[in-house]
């Protein structure tokens, strides 16, 4: 694969730090319950601030990505799925941003503050339940999102590599070796 035709090693980096950050993430939220009560607090800060790492690197990579435009992809490509995949990326880039955006004000609702270990930030506001029960349930209505989004960009990708076999995981794979 030509190199024009792969995303750059800052694009690719930013791509699998931010996967591995969603998952983590997710796996967090879904299991705070399942921790002793006493590594509650730290397991939902631990969740916030891997949350809120995705938001910075996601900011970045969209900047990164205006200032160095994707590869085009493959003209084997029906329009149709030109289009969905343009859509996807879009859906991604907006959940990787929403979904922490809306997890910080509802942690602070909550009354918790963010320990960011060598300082913290205390919650401005009182515990509020009418408010962060909303936002608790849009959070977690926009993190599955997320997740079917980013499993179906997977199962594309895949899709692409193993059915249609036209190589389009080489333009976001890290190279290996001297390649």
């Amino acid at each position: 694969m030509k190199t024009q035709e792969r995303y750059d090693a800052v694009a690719i980096a930013l791509h699998w730090s931010i996967a591995f950050l969603i998952v983590a993430a997710f796996g967090l939220g879904l299991t705070v319950d399942e921790f002793p009560k006493a590594w509650e607090r730290p397991v939902i800060n631990l969740h916030a601030l891997t949350g809120l790492t995705v938001l910075v690197l996601s900011f970045i990579r969209l900047f990164w990505r205006l200032a160095h435009p994707a590869p085009e992809l493959p003209l084997t490509m029906s329009p149709l799925a030109r289009s969905a995949a343009k859509i996807g990326h879009v859906g991604l880039y907006v959940l990787m941003i929403a979904v922490p955006i809306i997890g910080v004000p509802t942690l602070l609702y909550r009354g918790r503050s963010l320990d960011f270990g060598l300082f913290q930030i205390a919650s401005p506001f009182a515990r509020t339940p009418e408010i962060f029960r909303p936002l608790t349930e849009a959070h977690e209505v926009a993190s599955y999102a997320l997740i079917g989004l980013a499993a179906a960009h997977v199962l594309a990708a895949l899709y692409h590599q193993h059915i249609r076999h036209d190589d389009l995981m080489a333009r976001m794979s890290p190279r290996r070796g001297g390649s």
